[in-house]
């Protein structure tokens, strides 16, 4: 096989799969590249979710000739002149790769005029090939035209998502950037239609409030930490107000959106442990200001990773701040008293005897309990009851598990009784059961659920007091899509606004206590992720947050509940585990146990 030198057009196609994987992307770039130019007016129009159109147009310094034949050349950038300039680069874009590439994989128009100039220039080029630049008359600023997005390479095209979930990752993108920069006036037009208008303030919570809702708005409190070495400014959810997802989580960092770090991730994790109960997250906004030598952004060429100097020693002051932020009930007192105790890093102590640890933080010890599965050929001298394989355990082929239970669906059985408030004990055949009755429990619903649903005879709850809630732009977006399919599983939810929905009815087996609104933000994550989400996936997750209404461990029942709760489960498809996987059933034959008592 000979080795080939690639052509151009073939490099600048390869080098756009690393920049421009969807629209979104090619939103991001071009608002970063008006704001480094000094844009406070931006206009996004997309049509068809950004496939057909990308127009951004902006009030920034525009380029003359001589730059604007320059900018859609690989590596050619005015952010920096040498490699050492990496340290210190303050701009959102540097490598010199977003137009060039862009320009690869579309057909991209580019008008742009410096202010105080008569007349300004226009530039096409169509998948790569360059045209003559011609002259233009406009107004100061920039107007990039993004047409017919990956027309000369339409199996990447064929990796895109709906319509919708194209559209709900730019307004994402977009909200992302307006909360960091309230400075700067957005505006997003969808199809001839403005979504979105976020005008300027000198508030960030003003800001916050437009972008994500007054209802998350006025839950945060506001902290900072005072440092040598940076300026944190945070807008966190107290304990008594924690989210059922964790998608309202933005760090920027020197005015940059970036995902967060793994440590600090796990600093997050570990902070609110003991706060706020599992499955529940805090709602943060954090802003860090630091000298550019702390901080790696040449890291991925998307510019979302981010790494960051002494992060062992970061990795203590995040998690002192986050636990200490949600355990007390006022921020104020909190902000007075961290800055104390943060005037500078002190590295973690830690002990001799134990391995140093990343990030400053020390592994919890965790024990395992062993899975014994006797030999038939060498049978042990002596056994213990946990040395017994659980039939129902999701190790177990289901062939086997069904074989296995299949003698349990009928009537024919003796409840002996409830075992430490949580386990239901069975008499069938030779034969004893040990059941969970949350999990039973967990798997009645969930296939009751199913089966309702696929009979269309759904039996609803009508609330007495309709719940109105707001969503953030984008998840609005999604949810606004997505209405019929929620009528569907039994919801009766409405627009009620702008970015504001009414639910007044929801499946009645969820029981009393659901959180109709959390079911609901809960679902909106499928949608926001997959073009066509999985029923099973969605279904077991409403279980999942219908669990609070379940029968729990440590809960005390009757003995006609007791027995109308295993008949529901001997009568289930799938009665082996829960929704999501947790065994239900334990099985103990009398064999089993006359072995173990050595009667024979």
């Amino acid at each position: 096989m000979t080795i080939k030198i690639l052509d151009n057009n073939t490099i600048n196609r390869i080098s756009a799969g690393e920049v421009v994987e969807r629209p979104l992307n090619v939103v991001k770039e071009l608002i970063e590249n008006s704001l480094d130019a000094g844009a406070k007016n931006i206009i996004v129009e997309i049509e068809k979710a950004g496939k057909k159109l990308i127009r951004i147009t902006d009030d920034g310094c525009g380029m003359n000739k001589e730059d604007l034949l320059l900018s859609v050349q690989r590596h050619a950038t005015s952010k920096i002149s040498k490699f050492d300039d990496l340290a210190t680069v303050e701009t959102l874009g540097f490598r010199g790769e977003a137009l060039p590439s862009i320009a690869s994989v579309s057909m991209l128009d580019i008008k742009t005029q410096t202010k105080n100039s008569p007349s300004g220039w226009q530039y096409y080029i169509e998948g790569g090939k360059q045209t003559e630049i011609t002259p233009w008359s406009g107004s100061g600023g920039t107007i990039v035209e993004v047409k017919n997005l990956f027309f000369n390479t339409p199996v990447r095209e064929k990796f895109l998502k709906s319509d919708t979930t194209e559209k709900a990752k730019i307004i994402s993108c977009i909200d992302e950037i307006a909360l960091v920069r309230n400075d700067v006036k957005f505006k997003v037009i969808s199809d001839g239609k403005t979504i979105a208008e976020y005008n300027k303030t000198d508030s960030k919570i003003k800001r916050i409030e437009a972008v994500l809702g007054n209802d998350l708005a006025n839950k945060l409190k506001h902290a900072t930490i005072s440092h040598p070495n940076m300026q944190v400014e945070v807008f966190i959810t107290p304990r008594k107000n924690s989210l059922a997802q964790k998608n309202i989580q933005y760090l920027f960092v020197n005015g940059r959106c970036v995902n967060y770090p793994r440590w600090l991730v796990h600093a997050l994790s570990q902070a609110q442990k003991q706060a706020i109960p599992v499955g529940r997250y805090i709602g943060i906004i954090m802003y860090l200001n630091t000298v550019q030598e702390n901080i790696d952004i040449n890291v991925h060429p998307t510019k979302r990773e981010i790494k960051f100097a002494r992060e062992n020693q970061m990795y203590e002051l995040f998690y002192s701040f986050i636990k200490k932020t949600m355990e007390e009930d006022s921020a104020a007192s909190f902000i007075e008293n961290f800055k104390s105790e943060t005037s500078s890093f002190s590295n973690p102590v830690i002990s001799q005897n134990e391995p140093k640890q990343k990030f400053g933080y020390s592994v919890a010890k965790q024990h395992y309990g062993k899975v014994y599965i006797p030999n038939i050929s060498q049978q042990p001298k002596e056994l213990s009851v946990s040395d017994y394989k659980n039939l129902y355990s999701t190790t177990a082929q289901p062939q086997q598990m069904q074989q296995q239970f299949e003698t349990l669906q009928s009537d024919n059985f003796k409840f002996v009784g409830q075992i430490f408030s949580t386990y239901l004990l069975v008499e069938k055949e030779d034969t004893c059961f040990i059941i969970d009755q949350h999990a039973a429990q967990e798997r009645i619903k969930y296939e009751q659920f199913k089966n309702e649903v696929s009979s269309n005879s759904l039996k609803i709850q009508q609330m007495l007091f309709p719940d109105i809630f707001e969503l953030s732009k984008t998840r609005a977006e999604i949810l606004k899509n997505s209405i019929k399919y929620f009528n569907e599983l039994g919801f009766c939810l409405q627009e009620f606004g702008e970015n504001t929905f009414k639910v007044s009815s929801y499946p009645a087996l969820l029981g009393q206590n659901v959180n109709c609104v959390d079911v609901i933000n809960t679902v909106i994550n499928f949608f926001e992720d997959e073009t066509k989400p999985e029923v099973e996936k969605i279904n077991e997750t409403i279980i999942r947050k219908a669990c609070r209404s379940s029968i729990k461990a440590g809960d005390v029942i009757s003995d006609k509940q007791a027995i109308r709760l295993i008949t529901d489960l001997f009568a289930c498809q799938m009665p082996y585990t829960c929704p999501h996987g947790r065994p239900s059933v334990y099985k103990i034959s009398h064999g089993e146990l006359e072995k173990f008592f050595k009667r024979t």
